[in-house]
């Protein structure tokens, strides 16, 4: 059972959260809209988690962390706050905080944070192994695919070192979370990870957000500001979709990178600064140094390491333990049944190609969770076609003859099986003599690509 604090003054916050989280029968929750309470109870007792407003009218949420960690340093804390900014969030972190929330938050965040906290410490228990097909996740990571066991295994290589790293991977294959593993793993892991998208603002923002201003540095500028850079000092700095960089941002980072210094917005003074980039591109980020959109220089600035996820139709391995990871957390956190698939939604699952990866395959589990009542998901309740990975055979005319002769040739043979044995009604006798092959043939082929049939032999 773990124990639970929960700090805030505002009433019906506290009752939604009361209201979530007291779906898990593992918690034990203490909640009080009192902060002098709450600062008191941080004191004298020890809990696993204290979640805890940031600004409260007697006693901050900031000097509750501080009495927290200062009588029970093991105890974890997430603070929240509808007044969210990066110092905000980067003071929490720095005091000890386990991580920030900003109002309003999902209950899926909400989750996944505490779930991280309590993993963090070894106390998530075997409830994370996904039955036995799959290992212990990995820093939150689901897989069993060797492909993808050999990118964890250069991430616990180079997660130690201070060296720069680029993650190149198509849109939601993770590279965030391969990111933030490789942080956690890394010298700096108590240190800011501050995450930052190179596409989501303006130049005439970006600028100011990564390296700062002073006063009076332009229109609006009231106050001096110190930028994100400043924030992430000797922690981890994480660029995604780095080549929607503008070229006069990437000269200023390039120059950030060879001097270790930068001049806030307006400044004139320079300020070090010691951070690891991490940087993530879905871009093919060397053809666009020859297409001269990216600096080249910079290009090898970021990618001493690079690491290159695989999409998930080359993890085919991993789609079922992911899909039920994702059943399995979801279920649980609407307080519902796991649910579980049947063998032809499971064939389903790995024949189509998921052009959107892992977060179209989260999208689809959180789709068919609401829509679907029954306690086993059929391939009719998928919002998906095995006809949509006929289009892969438009790849095999881009491969070498051999590689595209095999992918062809691996897709008749599934076909052709299925359809057959589907004719036969499983029957493998009756099978093999209407295809004019041997009862052993059909089997290897069977196994070798898993196909799901009633044996009525």
């Amino acid at each position: 059972m773990k124990k639970i604090l929960i700090i805030d003054d505002e009433v019906e916050m506290l009752k939604s959260l009361d209201k979530i989280l007291s779906h898990r029968k593992d918690f034990e929750l203490t909640l009080t809209d009192n902060s002098i309470t709450g600062n008191e109870l941080v004191q004298t007792k020890k809990f696993d988690l204290i979640i805890s407003d940031l600004k409260m009218k007697e006693i901050s949420g900031i000097d509750i962390l501080k009495n927290a960690l200062n009588n029970f340093p093991e105890s974890k804390v997430i603070m929240i706050s509808g007044y969210g900014t990066i110092e905000a969030s980067v003071d929490a972190m720095r005091q000890g905080a386990f991580d920030f929330l900003e109002k309003p938050f999902t209950s899926k965040k909400l989750f996944d944070c505490i779930d991280r906290a309590f993993e963090e410490e070894g106390v998530k228990e075997s409830e994370s192994v996904l039955e036995d097909e799959v290992q212990t996740p990995f820093e939150g990571i689901v897989y069993k695919s060797d492909i993808f066991k050999k990118v964890l295994d250069i991430v616990k290589k180079v997660a130690p070192g201070s060296m720069n790293v680029i993650i190149t991977g198509e849109s939601g294959t993770g590279k965030e979370l391969i990111a933030r593993a490789i942080h956690k793993l890394s010298k700096s892991k108590n240190d800011p990870f501050v995450p930052v998208n190179c596409g989501a603002l303006p130049e005439s923002l970006f600028e100011s957000e990564l390296f700062g201003h002073e006063r009076g540095a332009f229109t609006g500028a009231v106050k001096t500001k110190p930028g994100l850079l400043e924030f992430a000092n000797n922690g981890t700095f994480f660029l995604d979709e780095i080549g929607e960089l503008t070229p006069s941002l990437q000269v200023k980072l390039l120059r950030m990178l060879e001097d270790k210094k930068i001049r806030r917005v307006g400044g004139q003074n320079e300020i070090s600064i010691d951070v690891r980039i991490i940087s993530a591109s879905n871009r093919n980020l060397k053809q666009a140094v020859k297409d001269k959109l990216f600096r080249e220089d910079l290009f090898y600035r970021l990618s001493t390491i690079q690491i290159d996820l695989p999409p998930l139709r080359d993890r085919v391995d991993d789609i079922i333990p992911i899909a039920k990871h994702f059943v399995k957390e979801m279920c649980e956190k609407e307080d519902v049944p796991v649910r579980r698939f049947s063998h032809d939604a499971e064939n389903l699952m790995k024949q189509y190609p998921w052009p959107g990866n892992i977060r179209e395959l989260q999208n689809v589990i959180g789709r068919i969770l609401y829509l679907c009542s029954d306690q086993i998901i059929m391939a009719k309740d998928l919002p998906i076609s095995s006809n949509q990975r006929e289009s892969q055979d438009d790849e095999a005319l881009n491969m070498n003859y051999k590689d595209a002769k095999d992918k062809i040739l691996e897709k008749f043979e599934i076909d052709y099986l299925t359809y057959h044995l589907k004719k036969h009604a499983g029957n493998i006798s009756h099978t093999a003599e209407a295809c004019g092959i041997d009862r052993r043939t059909i089997h290897r082929l069977v196994k070798q690509y898993n196909i799901i049939y009633k044996d009525s032999d």
